[in-house]
């Protein structure tokens, strides 16, 4: 089925503690994200199909990550992809952003 998504920070922050994680965690991991929260994000929702599921379900496989075309680590890593990956200076330039570090 379908739902709208969390789009706050204080929607995500709370989910997150109530998950356990701690706020050093929360900042490490999805703190960019929920910046960008703080600037507004438009409810958004949406369906699928879980084909994926299904998919891994026929294959008689116990891991999604095999029937993904390009399934990332628990560390949000892609070797194919090689991602996250560096921004070319000159591109970050011409947009106007600087990177803090």
């Amino acid at each position: 089925g379908g739902s709208i998504r969390a789009h706050t920070p204080d929607v995500v922050r709370a989910t997150l503690r109530i998950m356990g994680y701690t706020d050093e965690e929360i900042e490490r991991s999805v703190g960019h994200m929920l910046e960008a929260f703080k600037l507004g994000t438009p409810p958004h929702g949406g369906i699928a199909l879980g084909l994926d599921r299904h998919i891994m379900v026929l294959a008689g496989e116990k891991s999604l990550k095999e029937v993904i075309a390009f399934p990332m680590t628990s560390t949000g890593r892609t070797a194919v992809m090689d991602a996250p990956g560096d921004v070319d200076p000159d591109l970050l330039k011409e947009l106007h952003i600087s990177v803090k570090k």
